[in-house]
């Protein structure tokens, strides 16, 4: 599978398509940029039979992407919507408990909006991992090594705010073992 491409941008009535020198991918793309350098999120379309490409602008949605997977009762469209929204009108929507902006967009009814709002402000922002004060790498070993046991990336980070032990590397068996009892 593809996860990153590079090439120009083709429309052809409301199909994407991603064509570099040596082939083209159809695409979901909600966006305008024509030629770029986009990463790129495959899944599975039981109904088309078929892999369905969700295009990324930048590392970052794809990453938001992930994590609004997670929430059950919305459909992948929105999931992608959403991933790909303004950081800071998304915050404020969070934080404002906003559901009519969750409900503008398509997909997405009153009943949803409030169960995305919950599981959204449930989650752990960046800002609040960095109040941890736990190195960079350390954090991102502790998590890709605990994810790839099928533990959530949002539950770990919760868990690591609650731990009593220092976050350092000379602390990691203690920290590993208080996250596994505690996941």
């Amino acid at each position: 599978m593809i996860h990153l491409i590079s090439g120009k941008l083709k429309e052809h009535g409301n199909e994407f398509y991603i064509e570099n020198d040596f082939f083209g991918i159809e695409v979901e793309y909600a966006w305008t940029k024509k030629k770029w350098q986009w990463y790129l999120y495959p899944i599975i379309d039981p109904n088309r039979h078929t892999i369905k490409y969700y295009a990324f602008d930048n590392h970052k949605q794809k990453v938001r992407f992930l994590e609004i997977c997670k929430i059950q009762g919305i459909w992948w469209k929105s999931w992608y919507i959403i991933a790909c929204l303004d950081d800071k009108k998304v915050k404020q929507a969070i934080e404002d408990f906003d559901i009519k902006f969750f409900t503008s967009l398509p997909w997405v009814w009153p009943k949803t909006a409030k169960r995305l709002l919950v599981e959204l402000k449930t989650t752990l922002e960046d800002s609040d991992v960095k109040k941890l004060s736990i190195n960079d790498k350390l954090l991102k070993n502790i998590l890709t090594s605990l994810h790839e046991l099928w533990y959530e990336r949002s539950n770990i980070k919760k868990q690591l705010t609650l731990c009593p032990v220092d976050l350092t590397k000379d602390n990691l068996p203690e920290i590993m073992k208080r996250l596994v009892e505690n996941l």
